[in-house]
C-alpha cells in the first residue's frame, strides 16, 4: 500500500491516497522499467544513499488526461527523449529540478514545471521527501481544445513557457481543477465513471491550462486584436479542412471560397497569420501525425498515409514533418504505443 499524499494547500489540498494501479520497488532496474512503461524511456540513477530508494508509482486517468504520483525515497538523476506528452508536474512535498534544453526550475511547494513533448528532459536535486503528482495531456486533444478557442486549427506547435505559477488567479483555477478531477477518480460513484463527463471534465482541465499558462497562442486567445474573421475566412478554413486532401493550389482554394487569391491571402494574412497555403500543410502535418499515431505498423505505411493527405513528395514531407515533430513519420508509426501499469 501507498502512503497517503500530503500536498500543500497551494498544490492539490486534502487529495485522499491515490487510486487506480501502484507499482513499487527498491530495484532501480525495476524502477527505470516502471516508468518507462507509464512515461517515457529513460536513463534512471541514483545519487543519494542506494538503500534508501524506494519507488511509489502510480498511473490513472481519463480521455486526453493522466494522472501520476510518483516518490522515489532518495536523490536520483533521471534523463529521458521526448516524452511525446505535455506534462505538469507539481511538488506536493520536497522539491525536485526539471530541464529542458537550457531552461530549469525547481518544482517546489508555489512553482510547478510543464513538460514539453518534443525536447529531452533531466530530472535532479530531487530531495529525500520529494512526491510528485503529474498531469499528462495528450498533444492531440491540448491542440482540439487549442482550436475551438481559436475558431481555427492552430498552424504551428503550441509551446508553453516551462515555470507554472501556481499562485496566480488563473493558475489557482487550473489547480482547483485538477483538484476536483483527481477527488472524482477517487470515488466509486465519481463523475469520471461516465465517459462523456469525464471527456468534459478533461476538456474543462485542458481549457484551464491554455488559459492559465503563457504559450505562445496566449495573444490569440486574449489579446486586443483578436478579431471574429468574415464569413469568407471562416469558409476558406473549413474547406482546408474538410478537404484537405484535395486542394492542389491557392487558386483552387480561392475559387471553391469565392474569393480572389489576393483577397485569400490578405483575409488569412490578418485573420489566421499565415498564408492559406501554409495553413493548409500545417493542417495536413497534424492529421497524418494523428493517424500516424493512431496506426499499426503492419496495417499501413508512413508514405501511404502521407500520399492520402497530398503530399506525393516523400524525401521533401518526410524533411517536413520532421523539423517540426522531431522524428521520422515511419519512426512516429513504429513507435510504441502507451499502455498505463
Amino acid at each position: 500500500m501507498t502512503e497517503p499524499i500530503r500536498p500543500t494547500r497551494s498544490v492539490l489540498a486534502d487529495v485522499k491516497p491515490p487510486v487506480g494501479s501502484l507499482v513499487r520497488t527498491s530495484d532501480v532496474d525495476e524502477a527505470s522499467a516502471a516508468i518507462s512503461h507509464a512515461y517515457a524511456p529513460n536513463k534512471l540513477q541514483v545519487a543519494g544513499r542506494p538503500g534508501r530508494f524506494d519507488m511509489r508509482l502510480w498511473m490513472n486517468g481519463m480521455p486526453g488526461l493522466d494522472f501520476g504520483y510518483i516518490e522515489l525515497g532518495t536523490d536520483v538523476r533521471l534523463y529521458a527523449p521526448p516524452p511525446r506528452y505535455y506534462v505538469v508536474v507539481l511538488a506536493g512535498v520536497g522539491h525536485v529540478r526539471i530541464g529542458q534544453r537550457q531552461d530549469s526550475v525547481l518544482a517546489t511547494r508555489g512553482r510547478g514545471v510543464l513538460v514539453s513533448p518534443d525536447e529531452p528532459v533531466f530530472f535532479e536535486d530531487w530531495s529525500q521527501d520529494c512526491r510528485l503528482v503529474t498531469a499528462r495531456f495528450e498533444p492531440t486533444a491540448l491542440e482540439n481544445v487549442l482550436a475551438s478557442l481559436l475558431g481555427r486549427a492552430p498552424v504551428e506547435p503550441l509551446r508553453f513557457a516551462i515555470q507554472l505559477h501556481l499562485n496566480g488567479p488563473r493558475g489557482g483555477s487550473f489547480l482547483r481543477t485538477l483538484q476536483l478531477l483527481r477527488s472524482e477518480l477517487g470515488r466509486p460513484d465519481g463523475m469520471t465513471t461516465d465517459p462523456v463527463m469525464a471527456g468534459g471534465l478533461a476538456g474543462l482541465a485542458m481549457t484551464g491550462l491554455l488559459r492559465g499558462q503563457v504559450h505562445n497562442y496566449s495573444d490569440a486567445l486574449s489579446g486586443p486584436e483578436r478579431r471574429e474573421a468574415p464569413a469568407s475566412i471562416r469558409n476558406a478554413i473549413e474547406l482546408i479542412e474538410e478537404k484537405a486532401a484535395e486542394i492542389v493550389s491557392v487558386t483552387d482554394l480561392a475559387a471553391a471560397a469565392g474569393l480572389s487569391v489576393r483577397a485569400l491571402e490578405e483575409g488569412f494574412r490578418r485573420h489566421v497569420g499565415r498564408p492559406p497555403m501554409a495553413y493548409l500543410r500545417e493542417y495536413r502535418l497534424a492529421q497524418i501525425h494523428a493517424e500516424l499515431e493512431a496506426s499499426e505498423p503492419d496495417q499501413t505505411t508512413a508514405s501511404a498515409v502521407a500520399r492520402r493527405w497530398g503530399f506525393n513528395h516523400y524525401g521533401r514531407f518526410t524533411a517536413t514533418y520532421s523539423a517540426r515533430y522531431g522524428l521520422s513519420p515511419a519512426e512516429t508509426l513504429r513507435r510504441p504505443r502507451k499502455v498505463f501499469i
